[in-house]
């Protein structure tokens, strides 16, 4: 029998299923989702549980407080002395349960550190005192890039979620061209795993930097913060494959599992299948009825679209425009095979994200394009995660920002459990709109999981530093500084809040610390370093630039906007916005929320910006306005930072 009983309602299981997975990795059982035999007498099973269990969480939502099987569990449970009620969406609680407290949870975001999950362990606590291996409680929590916190003393009977690093396999075929085919395995069981919702899977990207070097297991390990490391091999002959696998114990360093795979090609899925679950047998992890369902689901039954998707992924995760241009035909090419191919469908999303970063030049046909391939997607697959994903991206593009919040919102509901892109995406959607507290939440769960991602890594720090974190800024920037890659984002915000300090010194030696790192070039910046003391020669400078042609795009012009403000000059930084938003078109918001443009947002011009960019509409529709505005009247807004 298990420790808690968990009542609520079946359609709100998804968002149910990460509080369980939190609730049973500090060692508690949790009877919620049971797998019921044919003429099984489910209600006594019901009542037995009942019974059994030191406690019982119900959980209030709109579709809940009328269900009389919830009910009649809480009345049950308060009856007894041993319910513990939470709420979602401020759902209006049924009369007899009202004089009871509940959590809510809508701001839990499945961090077990939030102040929300802290109130439910301490009601809990009480009651499960008694229980091996749980304690009442908030225990560790890891800190933001997955080290640990120092907040708080880890209990000692407490149990980490167990988390897994799948290292890319190697490619044993002696032919290099056959590399995208072991990257692919390793990805989809990357990808399998994460749709545990017991399991922490380190992302692609942080797993992929430990391609082709030599591996001490025990050291990655201990660097990434996990349970258990994945490796194995992958070796193509003709139409035959084999696939080595071992897992292994991440403190000790010892196989708990390890198995071989001879199978013809037309094989690959059932054997995919077969190497994810084994993996989830050896680590004695719950796979939900859904999970084995969405694992087994490969999107299609094609071996050669398979094949030609793979080759494709290859080629984008490269990023080059020429690899892009290659991999949209092959993704377009897996789908003429299989219509349905979802996954296919998402590798041409990327392709045309990259397109919108880093080809101006093409945006209008790109965009034509993503708007082509979103609503396919959501004709043929308007249930995948990555079709929400697609969807809220386009309309950011296009500043629907209230259709892109819902989408991305659809997103998160569907996404699996330890996918990073999905709350990476959805805090550089927050940090673009001013809801940068937000922003900071959801990009540490996507650091979670993809520790050695820059990318990830210097979005959040940037969000830190909006909202007046610096040192938590500063500690996530030295975190990285041995991982390689573009650290031009990093190197330029850490030089803004070094400037905010006001010494010229340190100011001087970390600008240049930026242009050792610079990625896209401004020859303006490099003269502006001598002039850090004298703003009227800098802003000279900055003007012409401002007017220079080889500035004309929008990153350029947007950092513009800051050397402009930081001189002194708010209206030429507003204006440069304007140029850098509106007529070249660029997405990348979040920096005009920069602490040293407050003056600039101070100016009329910049809230006529923000009407043109359709944020003062979303602000006010959504009724979220974030960190930096808040509404007057009925039609008006002020900036507040």
């Amino acid at each position: 029998m298990a420790d808690i009983f968990l009542s609520y309602a079946r359609v709100d299981k998804a968002r149910v299923a990460p509080l369980v997975a939190t609730l049973e990795a500090r060692g508690w059982s949790v009877w919620w989702d049971p797998e019921i035999a044919p003429g099984q007498e489910f209600d006594r099973q019901i009542v037995q549980e009942l019974d059994a269990a030191k406690a019982v969480i119900v959980v209030w939502t709109p579709a809940s407080v009328g269900s009389r099987w919830v009910r009649g569990e809480a009345r049950e449970a308060a009856d007894r002395g041993i319910l513990v009620p939470v709420r979602f969406e401020k759902a209006r609680l049924p009369i007899d349960a009202r004089a009871l407290h509940t959590t809510d949870l809508d701001d839990w975001k499945e961090d077990p550190r939030s102040n929300a999950f802290g109130q439910l362990l301490r009601a809990l606590g009480p009651l499960l005192a008694s229980t091996t291996g749980a304690t009442s409680s908030t225990g560790p929590a890891p800190s933001i890039g997955g080290t640990r916190s120092t907040c708080a003393p880890e209990a000692p009977q407490d149990r980490a979620r167990l988390s897994i690093c799948v290292l890319p396999f190697s490619n044993m075929s002696g032919d290099a061209e056959q590399e995208y085919f072991s990257d692919g395995i390793s990805e989809d069981i990357i990808t399998d795993l994460s749709k545990v919702s017991a399991l922490l899977v380190i992302a692609r990207n942080t797993a992929f930097t430990f391609k082709g070097k030599p591996v001490d297991v025990k050291g990655v390990a201990r660097q990434l913060e996990v349970t258990h490391v994945l490796e194995g091999s992958v070796r193509k002959s003709g139409n035959r494959v084999r696939i080595t696998a071992q897992l292994i114990d991440g403190q000790s360093g010892g196989h708990i599992w390890a198995d071989r795979y001879d199978r013809n090609l037309d094989d690959i899925f059932a054997l995919q299948d077969e190497i994810s679950q084994a993996i989830v047998a050896a680590l004695r992890v719950r796979l939900l009825p859904e999970e084995k369902k969405t694992i087994e689901d490969r999107g299609t039954t094609s071996v050669e679209a398979y094949d030609k998707y793979l080759r494709a992924l290859a080629l984008a995760n490269q990023g080059a425009q020429a690899d892009s241009d290659r991999a949209e035909a092959l993704f377009r090419e897996a789908l003429a095979i299989d219509p349905g191919f979802a996954r296919a469908r998402t590798g041409l999303f990327t392709v045309y994200s990259y397109r919108l970063n880093f080809s101006p030049q093409r945006v209008e046909q790109t965009l034509d394009d993503m708007r082509a391939m979103v609503e396919e997607a959501r004709a043929r697959a308007p249930e995948h995660w990555a079709t929400h994903l697609a969807d809220g991206a386009w309309r950011a593009w296009c500043h629907d920002w209230l259709g892109a919040h819902g989408a991305f919102i659809r997103m998160k509901a569907l996404a699996p459990p330890s996918d990073s892109s999905s709350p990476f995406t959805f805090g550089y959607f927050l940090g673009n709109v001013g809801r940068s507290s937000e922003a900071v939440t959801e990009l540490a769960m996507a650091s979670a999981a993809d520790p050695l991602s820059l990318v990830g890594s210097q979005q959040l720090q940037q969000q830190l530093y909006l909202v007046g974190r610096v040192e938590e800024a500063r500690a996530e920037y030295e975190r990285t500084l041995g991982i390689a890659g573009n650290r031009e984002p990093a190197e330029h915000v850490a030089l803004m809040w070094t400037w905010d300090a006001g010494d010229i010194g340190r100011t001087a030696v970390q600008f240049r610390r930026f242009l050792d790192n610079q990625a896209v070039p401004i020859p303006v910046l490099c003269r502006v370093l001598g002039l850090l003391d004298r703003p009227a020669a800098a802003l000279d400078l900055i003007r012409d630039a401002f007017n220079d042609q080889a500035n004309q795009d929008a990153s350029r012009m947007m950092v513009l906007s800051w050397y402009a403000a930081r001189f002194g000059d708010a209206p030429l930084a507003v204006a440069a916005m304007r140029r850098a938003y509106i007529d070249l078109k660029g997405t990348y918001l979040a920096p005009m929320w920069f602490p040293f443009l407050r003056e600039a947002r101070g100016l009329p011009a910049f809230k006529t910006l923000l009407r043109e960019l359709g944020m003062c509409d979303f602000w006010r529709r959504s009724g979220k306005w974030g960190d930096f505005a808040r509404p007057l009247g009925e039609d008006d807004f002020e900036i507040v930072r």
